[in-house]
């Protein structure tokens, strides 16, 4: 779903039609690795371990309609920042991820930027949001990656019907770096378009569980992406059929690009435009 670059730059997120789906996921090659049905106690039991414990790394947001990066909110940034020509583009942010039976936990804590270097506390968000691996709209990999989106087409009949949301987590299965990147979209059938602003986290695996309790100390602040290398691209790349029971295709071409078939009949691609950078697409 996500393809990893040695230099991770900020790509864009755009909406593409399903006949480009067509045209760059055909001709894939290489291994495949075989996804088991939910219901099968040891692959679920394998899914809970590879991706329970608190994952640090940092937050961004892409505007839904033009795809380009967005700033934090100014009330997010201290007047020192400013001060100094600072312009933060990502939270420092964790992850808190448990399977408890049937349900995945997901607790994200975003740390607010600061600079008062002798305070005793640190500024947090926090939310906590919750899924059952046995519903119609939700694929597990005992990899620890998981994908989650209405099993059906939503279509708003009002302004205020809920936009469906869209959860996706990918991390290496190869390597076993422990990378993943997580994205969280809301996507409106109605219009074929992105709502509002839509979420990417690049986190590293940090400790097994502190009952999401556990903050890395910090500013708050991240300038931009990493620059070391994380994982290799053809080890995430590759075609993610979202059915249960199905196969996932890994890519080894040097061309890397990646697709996730989400419910609903909507696919999630990813690819590295010329800059190296990273571009996210729906359609």
């Amino acid at each position: 779903m996500i393809a990893f670059a040695d230099s991770i730059g900020v790509g864009a997120f755009r909406p593409f039609g399903r006949n480009v789906v067509k045209r760059r996921c055909e001709n894939r090659r290489g291994a495949r690795i075989a996804v088991a049905s939910s219901t099968d106690a040891e692959f679920v039991e394998a899914f809970g371990k590879k991706v329970r414990g608190e994952w640090i790394g940092h937050e961004v947001s892409f505007d839904g309609e033009t795809g380009e990066l967005e700033p934090l909110a100014d009330g997010y940034i201290p007047e020192e920042f400013l001060n100094w020509g600072v312009t933060p583009t990502a939270f420092e942010s964790n992850h808190s991820h448990i399977l408890r039976g049937d349900t995945l936990y997901r607790k994200h804590t975003r740390i607010i930027p600061t600079v008062d270097h002798f305070s005793d506390h640190t500024d947090v968000e926090e939310d906590t949001f919750i899924h059952d691996i046995n519903s119609a709209g939700f694929t597990l990999f005992d990899c620890g990656s998981y994908a989650f989106a209405p099993e059906k087409v939503i279509e708003r009949k009002s302004l205020l019907d809920k936009v469906p949301r869209i959860e996706v987590c990918v991390r290496d299965s190869v390597s076993d770096s422990g990378f993943r990147v997580v994205g969280v979209m809301r996507f409106d059938f109605s219009t074929g378009r992105f709502f509002k602003s839509q979420q990417l986290f690049h986190e590293k695996f940090d400790m097994d569980w502190s009952n999401g309790q556990f903050i890395e100390v910090g500013t708050g602040h991240r300038a931009e992406w990493g620059k070391t290398e994380t994982t290799k691209e053809a080890h995430v790349s590759g075609l993610w059929r979202g059915e249960n029971g199905s196969e996932r295709e890994t890519n080894l071409d040097d061309d890397i690009t990646q697709a996730l078939l989400l419910p609903g009949g909507l696919f999630l691609l990813s690819d590295k435009t010329d800059d190296g950078d990273m571009e996210l697409e729906l359609g």
